[in-house]
């Protein structure tokens, strides 16, 4: 166990040594957007260039983790307020069935929720419903989990696509849509972090009133039971027998799902 972890953080910039995902694309109804069209767009990882990486078109060097759950890239992802401006905003209809698509991975375009771990959802209000000014360091409620569907797996792990729906009474607005899925670990500060944020314009009656908010960065901690869990959560890491494995007593970490 003692070598697990310096192996894990050794492969992080190792082409193809493990698969991670970025989430560029936003569904509605079901409905593929294009990549990033709606998505802010994520840098590559520091340590890969042009020079060291010069596959035409390979979006692999922005898919490796984040790691520091205090960095202001835990909101949206890596530099992701520097597509901001540019990044178009959905019409979404309160009520109705939205979602990311994992649209590139360590394999390739494309791809799959690679690592064992939950996604959750949130939703931010844009101050004078400005996105593209906006850095995402409000409050946010969350709107969806997934989470284990067994003692010995996850809902998301190994799926293309994260869908949820759109709370009915959501109040009408601009919104920061952010998703994270990430892989709790045994160890104090060491998780993975796969963030991205969406823009869209939800529309409705409203009427709700979230509750439950939350900070990014701010409301998360490295031991919180949700980031470090014992050893027979662990999915996939080989220290406990599969019969002892209880990924359903998994704590998520932030606040409760808001759904009307």
């Amino acid at each position: 166990m003692k070598l697990y972890l310096p192996f894990l953080v050794g492969a992080i910039l190792t082409t193809g040594s493990f698969a991670h995902q970025i989430h560029g694309i936003l569904l509605v109804n079901g409905t593929e957007s294009p990549e990033w069209k709606y998505v802010r767009d994520v840098a590559w990882m520091e340590g890969y260039t042009p020079e060291n990486y010069p596959e035409p078109d390979s979006e692999f060097p922005k898919t490796p983790p984040q790691q520091d759950i205090n960095h202001p890239d835990i909101t949206c992802g890596r530099s992701a307020f520097d597509a901001a401006a540019k990044t178009e905003t959905a019409d979404v209809l309160a009520g109705s069935e939205v979602g990311f698509r994992v649209s590139w991975d360590g394999n390739g375009k494309y791809g799959v929720f690679w690592h064992p771990g939950p996604g959750q959802i949130y939703l931010s209000r844009a101050p004078n419903d400005e996105l593209e000014t906006y850095r995402g360091d409000g409050d946010w409620f969350k709107i969806a989990y997934g989470g284990p569907s067994g003692n010995n797996t996850w809902s998301l792990w190994g799926a293309h696509d994260f869908n949820f729906t759109i709370p009915k009474t959501t109040p009408p607005g601009k919104y920061l849509m952010r998703i994270e899925q990430f892989m709790p670990t045994p160890w104090s500060n060491y998780t993975q972090w796969y963030v991205n944020c969406a823009h869209v314009n939800i529309i409705g009656p409203g009427g709700g009133t979230p509750t439950g908010f939350a900070k990014f960065p701010g409301t998360y901690v490295v031991d919180d039971p949700g980031l470090k869990i014992p050893e027979n959560q662990f999915v996939n890491g080989g220290y406990v027998p599969d019969d002892e494995m209880r990924a359903l007593d998994y704590q998520t970490p932030g606040p409760a799902v808001w759904s009307d």
